[in-house]
């Protein structure tokens, strides 16, 4: 199954474009793998509304949260990363502080390319080799990374190679091959391409498939196609609606409802589920990886049970 194999690694990171729904597809990864008994961590890269809502929690200000038993989030703001890596290479406070007061490191900090990436995925790369207890078991079983949207994501992951070929020696070099030796092992990550059936979204995602491959020698792991419309209809009730739409047909379905207007509604779901199985060929022959495929939800805003459903679905792939 997907998810078994998803699950056996210790970092999953999702990426797509944005607005498809990576930060739900993450939860929901993050809470079937805490229905199976792991200590899961969801992480969030800058988000401005952050997963915890949907899961019932409070916000993490970027400190670990747990926001239900065995699942914890955080969302790492860049700076504050940066922050905390200068205090630890500068033991003394009052150093440290001078130098994080300094405008000339703010400015390097804002204009370095890359710095910041950098420094998020080293975070990563430490809560992902952080032990705890005297058997120094790791603190988490998971770490899902909610990472930036496809073009960003890309950058987002080629920093570590950028860095490590510009930087030969030195802490950063080192902790730049490190980081890259994490993201390109199979047996620790996984990469997840999140799309929705778009066509912008399945071109995006193909195509940042192809230069996973070529430019970061990762191959995604899986894909996820989301917000898909299933059928509601079966063949013969799909080509009545036809038919009575190009009849004009009038009436009323039920109080309250015209036939015009159900009929309108009827064809939008036809439209869209077969734009769903068009999408959904279309990715699935592109993108050489096992696809699971989680439901529209028609919610205005989704809570823990729908992240549950979703969760259910991902099981059953």
């Amino acid at each position: 199954m997907l998810l078994d194999d998803l699950l056996s690694r210790r970092l999953i990171v999702l990426t797509g474009k944005g607005g498809v729904g990576k930060s739900v597809v993450g939860a929901s990864l993050a809470l079937a793998a805490r229905d199976r008994g792991k200590r899961v961590l969801l992480v969030e890269v800058g988000a401005p509304v952050e997963a915890a809502r949907l899961l019932g929690g409070a916000p993490s200000k970027g400190r670990e949260t747990e926001v239900l038993p065995g699942l914890t989030t955080i969302n790492l703001d860049p700076a504050t990363v940066m922050d905390q890596y200068v205090r630890h290479v500068v033991p003394v406070d009052l150093v440290a502080r001078r130098v994080l007061d300094s405008p000339i490191y703010r400015r390097f900090f804002a204009a370095a390319p890359g710095l910041k990436e950098l420094m998020v995925l080293g975070k990563i790369m430490v809560l992902e080799e952080a032990r705890t207890g005297l058997a120094r078991r790791p603190a988490w079983d998971l770490i899902v990374v909610d990472a930036p949207a496809t073009g960003h994501g890309l950058a987002f992951l080629k920093v570590p190679l950028a860095a490590s070929r510009a930087i030969p020696v030195g802490p950063v070099g080192h902790n730049a091959r490190r980081v890259l030796k994490l993201l390109r092992d199979p047996k620790r990550t996984a990469l997840v391409v999140v799309a929705v059936p778009e066509e912008m979204a399945v071109v995006e995602a193909l195509e940042f498939h192809r230069l996973a491959v070529d430019e970061l020698e990762m191959t995604p792991a899986a894909a996820v196609l989301n917000a898909c419309h299933e059928r509601r209809f079966s063949n013969e009730e799909e080509a009545e609606v036809l038919r009575l739409t190009a009849a004009q047909a009038r009436g009323t379905l039920a109080p309250g409802v015209p036939l015009p207007a159900a009929l309108r509604a009827a064809r939008r779901q036809i439209r869209r589920r077969r734009l769903t199985r068009l999408y959904r060929g279309r990715l699935s022959r592109g993108l050489p990886a096992p696809l699971a495929s989680l439901p529209f939800l028609f919610r205005e805003r989704l809570g823990r049970e729908d992240l549950q459903l979703l969760a259910r679905h991902l099981e059953a792939t």
